[in-house]
C-alpha cells in the first residue's frame, strides 16, 4: 500500500477533518396558531387553524427563500405541532421528519440529550413543539435557571436557534444565536 504526502505534510488534513468537531445548530419552533381549547375536544387534537396554516407557510417560504435547511426535523405528536412540522417537511426545509415524543407537554431536555447521543452526526435539527416547554429547553441548554419559564418566550410559530460549538447538545452548552417572532421572520 502506497500513498504520497503532500506538500502540508501529507494526511495531516485528513486527521484534522477526522479529529475536529462540527458545531451544532438547533431550531426550537412553536407550532402555528391554534384551535381554542373546547370543552370535550382533547388538547392532543387541536389542529392548526386557517390562519395558522397559512402563516406557517409563508415562514417556511421565507425560512427556505433565506436559505434554511435541517438535516433532520422532530415533531411533538400533537396535532398542531405536527401540522406545523409537516408544512415545513412539504417545503424542502428538512431532509426527513420524526415524531418525537418528549416534545410533547412535560417532556424532557434530558431526552433530547440521549436521544443525539445515540445518532450519527448532524450539523442542523429543528424541533417543533410546545410553550412554556420550548423555553425550560432553551433555557437549560444555554444555562439559565429554569425559575423563569417566560425568560424567553417563543411567539406561535416562532423560532430560536441555539448553536452547540462542541457538536453536541448538552446542559449549558449551548448559544442563544437568535430569537425571531413570526413578524420579524416575515419582514
Amino acid at each position: 500500500m502506497a500513498f504520497e504526502l503532500g506538500p502540508e505534510g501529507g494526511n495531516q488534513a485528513a486527521a484534522e477533518k477526522r479529529t475536529s468537531v462540527q458545531e451544532v445548530a438547533v431550531d426550537f419552533i412553536r407550532h402555528g396558531i391554534a384551535e381554542e381549547a373546547q370543552a370535550g375536544v382533547e388538547d392532543a387534537f387541536r389542529a392548526l387553524t386557517d390562519e395558522g396554516r397559512k402563516r406557517c407557510r409563508k415562514i417556511a417560504r421565507q425560512l427556505k427563500d433565506m436559505g434554511w435547511k435541517w438535516d433532520l426535523l422532530l415533531t411533538s405528536p400533537l396535532v398542531r405541532a405536527r401540522q406545523t412540522a409537516e408544512i415545513f417537511f412539504h417545503e424542502n426545509l428538512a431532509e426527513a421528519l420524526e415524531v418525537f415524543e418528549p416534545l410533547a407537554p412535560d417532556g424532557s431536555f434530558t431526552d433530547l440529550v440521549r436521544w443525539q447521543a445515540e445518532r450519527d452526526p448532524f450539523t442542523s435539527l429543528a424541533l417543533v413543539g410546545h410553550q412554556p416547554d420550548l423555553s425550560l429547553w432553551i433555557q437549560a441548554a444555554i444555562g439559565l435557571l429554569p425559575t423563569n419559564p417566560q425568560a424567553i418566550t417563543l411567539k406561535k410559530a416562532g423560532l430560536a436557534q441555539v448553536r452547540f460549538a462542541e457538536g453536541r447538545i448538552d446542559y449549558c452548552q449551548g448559544s442563544l444565536t437568535l430569537l425571531l417572532s413570526p413578524k420579524v421572520i416575515l419582514r
